[in-house]
Formats: structure tokens, C-alpha cells, sequence
């Protein structure tokens, strides 16, 4: 599983995670749908490790953007070089560090919180992307499967042909497929489990056709014909709303990487001097690290709506 959240590389996260995994799974308990969505993104890891791999790397991620902002602040003046020697004298010393510390603490809260919130709704992402790289070559394995069936061939072969035909993920599945039915299985048994377990709409409609048409003889090929024209014509709309979707995410990213840094500070500035209250240097630190952290999530959502289709 890759994505930029996961500061840690995704292996090195697993095995240190594992020490957390009794934690991991008492966090779990509030999200029982994250399971299934582990299992619908083909990851072979426990949901109790996951959470505490999730954990792990949102501690990392706040401690950072906390090393990032305290350093600013002691260099700044605006947290005294003392705290730091003083955190360790006594307990009121201590404490009253603490309290020092507390406007690196805030916005160290606010990313753990955010990167663990986008890490444990990763998994449902990554199903999705499964199912549009499956649509992405389903068009193609569709026109294949039709042109095997009207020429002749059986739908077994027709369905081998295709898992041999290096269509990516759907040939993947169909490979499954006839892996189940070369060791008892039956036909509409084999399919029937393929549509439980992908998350491509297209797909299960085309297993259920062709379900439907092994158990009624209805015409298989008309039916893989419609199919073929009704997925082409949802592919192409993908891409036309995808085109308009990633105008309104430049749009934000300019205005969290340009506007708000920028303009919206020297708006800030201009205020404050109505309404008497200072602008701080601390507030600025705020507004960069808010943007910052703003524009990585912008990009991530950018880069996961992409419809993966061939163009």
C-alpha cells in the first residue's frame, strides 16, 4: 500500500507496528467496516495491525510538524531557550514547560488526528482504485470474451483465453476464475464469487449476464455487446467529470499555496489594525503549517480521483 501519509516505508511500518497490534485492535472496535475494506483492497494484513501501523505513522507525523514549530518558536524568541532546561528541573518546572509548549502542541494534535482519520479511510480508497483498474481494461477483455463466444468458442476457453491475454487486473480475476472451475467448481458458482469479491460495478454486471445466460440459454453475446457499448460510454464520461473535478482541486491548491499565505496574511495584518487585535508571529507559523498540510492532502485526492482509464 502506498501513499504519502505513510512517512515510514509501508514494510519497515509493519514490523515496528506489530509491537502495537493489542492496541491497534481495541481502536478498531469503532470502525467495523475497515475489514472488509482491507479485504476489498487485497491487503494481507490484520485490521489490528493496520490500526497501529496507521498509529504509528500519525505519531511520527505530529512529532515532526512539533520538532518543525518548536524550533521556529525558540528561534523566533518567542518560546525561551530556558523551557527546555527547566523541564527538567522539578515537576511545576515541568509542567509549566508544558504549558509553554503548547502552541508547537496544537497543531501537532490537529495532524495526528488528520493523518490518522485519512490513513484508516485509505483502505476503502485503495478497493476503489482496485475496481477502476479493473474498468480500465474491462472494455478490452469484454470485446475479446464477445469476439471468443460469437466465433465458437466456449465460455470456459473464451474466459482463459482472457486470463492469458495480460489485461492487467481483470485477467487476474478471470484467472482465479478458471483456477476455481479447473478444480470442481462450477461455471455460475466460479462467477458468482468473482462478483462478491470485486468492487467493479461493470464487472459484476457483466457476471451476472453472463450467470443469468448460462442458467436461462438466453444469447450470451448481445448481452456482453451492450455491456462493451454501456462501459465505453461510462468511461469517457469519467473523464469529462474528472476534467471539470481537477479545475475546482487546482483552484483550492493555488488558494491554500498562493492566496492564503500571501494575501490572506496581508488582509490579516490590515484588520488587526481595526480591530486591535496583534497579529503575532505565531500566527503566521499557524497559517504556513495549516497550508502545508493542507496541499499534501489536495495532491493525495488528486492523484486518487484520477480515473484509470486508457485515453
Amino acid at each position: 500500500m502506498k501513499s504519502a501519509f505513510f512517512i515510514i516505508p509501508y514494510a519497515a511500518s509493519r514490523r515496528l507496528g506489530h509491537r502495537f497490534i493489542g492496541l491497534g485492535y481495541r481502536v478498531a472496535k469503532i470502525m467495523p467496516g475497515l475489514k472488509y475494506d482491507l479485504q476489498q483492497a487485497r491487503e494481507d494484513i490484520d485490521i489490528g495491525e493496520y490500526v497501529a501501523v496507521v498509529l504509528l505513522n500519525a505519531v511520527v507525523w505530529a512529532s515532526l510538524l512539533f520538532t518543525i514549530i518548536f524550533a521556529l518558536l525558540v528561534g523566533r524568541g518567542i518560546i525561551k531557550r530556558t523551557v527546555l532546561a527547566a523541564a527538567f528541573s522539578s515537576a511545576p518546572e515541568f509542567l509549566a514547560a508544558v504549558f509553554e509548549m503548547r502552541l508547537a502542541f496544537l497543531p501537532a494534535a490537529v495532524a495526528f488526528i488528520g493523518v490518522t482519520a485519512f490513513l484508516l479511510y485509505y483502505p476503502h480508497v485503495q478497493a476503489k482504485k482496485i475496481g477502476e483498474l479493473v474498468d480500465k481494461d474491462l472494455v478490452f477483455a469484454l470485446k475479446d470474451l464477445s469476439l471468443q463466444v460469437g466465433s465458437g468458442v466456449s465460455l470456459f476457453n473464451g474466459m482463459a483465453n482472457v486470463a492469458k491475454a495480460g489485461y492487467g487486473a481483470v485477467s487476474k480475476e478471470f484467472e482465479t476464475v478458471v483456477r476455481e472451475i479447473e478444480t470442481g467448481e462450477g461455471e455460475d458458482l466460479a462467477l458468482e464469487k468473482m462478483a462478491l469479491r470485486t468492487e467493479s460495478e461493470f464487472l459484476r454486471k457483466m457476471i451476472w449476464q453472463i450467470v443469468t445466460a448460462l442458467r436461462s440459454g438466453s444469447s450470451m453475446q448481445s448481452a456482453l455487446r451492450g455491456l462493451v457499448t454501456s462501459l465505453d460510454e461510462y468511461q469517457k464520461t469519467q473523464i469529462k467529470e474528472y476534467t471539470g473535478e481537477l479545475n475546482l482541486w487546482a483552484l483550492m491548491y493555488m488558494v491554500f499555496a498562493v492566496a492564503i499565505p500571501g494575501l490572506g496574511s496581508t488582509l490579516l495584518i490590515v484588520l488587526s489594525t481595526f480591530g486591535g487585535i496583534p497579529v503575532t508571529e505565531t500566527i503566521f507559523i499557524y497559517i504556513i503549517s495549516f497550508c502545508f498540510m493542507v496541499e499534501i492532502v489536495i495532491i493525495e485526492l488528486i492523484k486518487t480521483r484520477r480515473p484509470a482509464v486508457h485515453i
